[in-house]
């Protein structure tokens, strides 16, 4: 899930972005007037979008009548100082107008708004020239290498934006972690392999055996008990 943050004070762009990951969402990136607000939107299509208002070069409300026609699924919490434009921001179609400083509460409420059930249980990525869609229950594992992450699915291995950190965070129910760089499903956990040297989760659904920690062997063990 990509989160851009549109604002020109670099510390309101870092306490939101720490208020974000005490979430579990990492993957946020910023900018610091409307014009590049509009040029990240065009590339990368974020999921939410938190857009201040009083901005050099193009304010967040110029800029939000331009981000609704070439994203239309991008969702726009407004996040200013000011009060007065909350009509305005609504007449755009916002998701929410959140007030600096914005609170845990707040924060929390506004994105409940725009991450609905369904969605939270799935990930959106990309797949050749495809966008596609698939459900946790239909994963095999993640994992990490080289700062990118690698989901294993019924596609084979595909990289996708969210960290195992989110990830461990938004599906608590669904994964466990068996090393730094790997969480695996927990219902395509089917035995475990063990060698001279290392030893291996075997999954259902895949022939690939992400390695578990010494830390990590018997939390699995448990799992299969």
């Amino acid at each position: 899930m990509k989160i851009l943050i549109v604002d020109d004070e670099p510390l309101a762009v870092l306490r939101l972005q720490k208020m974000l990951a005490n979430l579990g969402i990492t993957n946020t990136f910023s900018a610091n007037n409307g014009q590049k607000a509009i040029d990240l939107v065009e590339k990368h299509h974020p999921r939410i979008i938190f857009l201040d208002i009083e901005m050099p070069v193009m304010t967040g409300i110029e800029a939000a009548k331009i981000i609704k026609q070439i994203s239309p699924e991008s969702k726009i919490i407004f996040c200013t100082a000011y009060d007065d434009y909350a009509i305005k921001a609504f007449e755009l179609s916002a998701s929410d107008y959140l007030l600096k400083p914005v609170i845990n509460d707040r924060l929390q409420q506004a994105l409940d708004k725009v991450i609905d059930r369904k969605s939270s249980q799935t990930i959106t990525f990309q797949h050749g020239l495809d966008l596609l869609t698939i459900s946790i229950n239909d994963v095999y594992c993640f994992t990490s290498e080289d700062k990118n992450t690698f989901m294993h699915c019924q596609y084979g291995e595909v990289i996708i934006d969210e960290s195992l950190l989110t990830l461990e965070k938004r599906f608590p129910k669904y994964l466990q972690r068996i090393n730094r760089n790997a969480l695996i499903n927990v219902s395509e956990l089917c035995g475990i392999i063990r060698t001279t040297t290392a030893t291996y989760a075997k999954l259902a659904n895949t022939d690939y055996q992400p390695q578990i920690s010494r830390r990590n062997i018997q939390t699995v063990k448990e799992l299969l008990t």
